[in-house]
């Protein structure tokens, strides 16, 4: 697939809460310094190969399963870390763009990271394939496709907050994959974290905080919202008690509770907004 870019004329966009500006793929990505930043929100994802990014004066590698959120206006530049780096973007804005990233609790300016099997990792791109055959003179296409992305992000992948790439992440990743594996599970504690890498809880609880800036456990239960928000965006038919025993908890109120405390509203009502 060679290099593309889709530009929306303002009919497509203006008008709209939430618009699409430009979206692309680039086979390979070109070297790009923007003192002054992007004037719109910018998603830049890896595809192949790894990329080095600049940030506000720190610089961190973009490799694949690695996306990055821009608020507008921020200071940054990037260049290939490998002979070949391939991405794809999208530029979006609108009244609504901020509310909505509070709503589902994201961040801009940080790495997003997500397994490989993710569909994260080829929405952007599949998604330019099919406009080739759609007429959507008003960009209400372009529209929704960034409302779900910005769900899906919010889904299927996890931030960094410390913007250099360290040991201390693969060190934590194994762990990070096995969480995942074992959600339903509501014996898991922080003792079985610090057993499954072989280090003692407290040397555990610190490689989070300096990470993450949480604690163990408190990420293993946002893995389980997590998950229970992509159940809840994608079957309609689950009962919540069922959602609540795949995500590890043992009764409903306390998933309730916790659902509510963490996303600002009840697992029902989520079901119906989304």
């Amino acid at each position: 697939m060679l290099s593309q870019r889709i530009v929306l004329s303002p009919l497509q966009s203006k008008p709209l809460p939430i618009y699409v500006e430009s979206i692309g793929y680039n086979h390979d990505q070109e070297k790009l310094n923007r003192p002054h930043g992007y004037p719109h929100y910018h998603w830049l994802q890896t595809i192949n190969g790894e990329g080095k990014f600049n940030l506000e004066g720190n610089t961190f590698t973009l490799g694949k399963n690695n996306g990055i959120l821009l608020s507008p206006h921020t200071s940054h530049s990037y260049q290939n870390a490998t002979t070949t780096w391939q991405t794809v973007y999208v530029t979006f804005d609108g009244r609504l763009v901020s509310d909505l990233l509070n709503q589902i609790d994201l961040k801009t300016n940080v790495i997003y990271r997500w397994e490989t099997d993710s569909p994260l990792s080829s929405y952007v791109l599949n998604f330019i394939n099919k406009t080739k055959s759609i007429d959507d003179a008003f960009g209400l296409h372009y529209s929704s496709f960034v409302y779900q992305f910005l769900l899906m992000i919010s889904f299927y992948a996890g931030y960094q907050k410390n913007l250099e790439v360290s040991e201390k992440l693969s060190i934590i990743e194994p762990l990070i994959r096995w969480m995942n594996m074992n959600l339903s599970n509501p014996d898991i504690g922080i003792n079985d974290f610090a057993n499954f890498l072989n280090i003692s809880p407290r040397k555990l609880n610190a490689l989070f905080q300096e990470t993450f800036n949480i604690s163990p456990y408190a990420y293993f239960l946002n893995l389980r919202i997590k998950k229970a928000k992509e159940i809840l965006y994608s079957s309609d038919d689950l009962m919540i008690k069922t959602i609540a025993e795949k995500v590890g908890f043992r009764s409903v109120s306390h998933f309730v509770a916790t659902f509510r405390k963490t996303v600002g509203l009840p697992p029902s009502q989520f079901r119906k907004l989304y």
